[in-house]
């Protein structure tokens, strides 16, 4: 194999000038802009099943205000339920077993998520992997993709949407399959069960691998998430919405050689906001079931929303 060119601190610098950039250029558009506090919006109607024909493709978009109860966010690895008008870096670091003939990966992704009504998203997205093995070797792939977001249903304490979603493979490192992905993901509110602040997220996922594969390799999976957060101060605090979290996120490979092998994977984390419009997560996955697909993984996302 040839070795990689790139050294293996550049995925976190380019992690830090985007994140920079991104930063820098949204506290320049408001000093050009002389942006404002905007005064509360009307509350929003409801969507639902019952209406989903007839309510929200004609409605701007805006994000429901949710000032008493949980706030509903997006996580680091459950499916989205809400829509978005943000841009997104993702990071992560992957420690690999003792097991494995690699040592490290480093993983980048893009994602620009724009909701035009409130009730359809759709997002571009673009990502590198760099995976350095034990003997010394190093590949690096890209893959560009993009998804589909439908709200299903917004009220006050409840929200469903429906995800489509697709990405090329990542050659340069082995890939020869594009990902196809179809999932329900929800929140809920659990603050009138006599639980202040807190939120119920899950997604179910059925994912097909579509294109060339080796002999064994799996063609379905199912992957599914059950996470809980819990939001301990306001929105306008200093550390807005300050939030902890845990999640519960696992994958069944439906055929293939390991056809019925489930993983489960825990990953406690903690999100805020900061200067109004930017919001800051991190979490680490801890491998629950054998056998352990890695040691650790680290990850870090930064979200920008306009």
């Amino acid at each position: 194999m040839r070795r990689c060119l790139v050294p293996f601190r550049t995925g976190a610098n380019i992690l830090a000038m985007l994140m920079a950039g991104l930063f820098a250029g949204s506290v320049c558009a408001q000093a050009i802009t002389g942006e404002t506090a905007k005064p509360s919006p009307p509350a929003l109607s409801d969507l639902s099943f019952n209406n989903f024909f007839s309510a929200g493709w004609n409605e701007p978009w805006s994000r429901r205000q949710r000032t008493n109860g949980a706030p509903d966010l997006t996580l680091l690895r459950v499916q989205g339920n809400l829509l978005l008008r943000a841009i997104r870096t993702d990071y992560s670091f992957e420690k690999a077993t003792d097991a494995s003939s690699r040592e490290r990966s480093q993983f980048i992704n893009q994602l620009v998520e724009y909701s035009f009504n409130r009730r359809l998203m759709l997002a571009a997205l673009a990502n590198y992997q760099w995976i350095r093995d034990k003997d010394g070797d190093s590949r690096r792939g890209v893959s560009y993709g993009g998804f589909a977001r439908l709200q299903l249903v917004d009220r006050l304490r409840t929200s469903y949407a429906f995800n489509i979603r697709a990405a090329a493979p990542r050659e340069g490192i082995g890939e020869t399959q594009t990902p196809l992905g179809f999932a329900l993901a929800g929140w809920h509110d659990l603050t009138p069960l006599s639980l202040p602040r807190v939120g119920l997220y899950w997604h179910v996922q059925e994912e097909t691998y579509l294109g060339p594969h080796a002999p064994g390799a799996r063609q379905n999976q199912l992957t599914y998430g059950l996470d809980l957060a819990k939001t301990w101060t306001s929105p306008n605090s200093t550390f807005g919405n300050l939030t902890t979290f845990l999640e519960n996120y696992a994958r069944t490979e439906l055929d293939g050689k390991n056809e019925g092998q489930s993983y489960l994977t825990l990953t406690p984390g903690i999100r805020f906001n900061f200067h109004r419009r930017h919001a800051f997560i991190a979490g680490v996955d801890f491998p629950v079931t054998d056998p352990k697909p890695f040691e650790r993984v680290y990850r870090f996302s930064y979200i920008f929303s306009f």
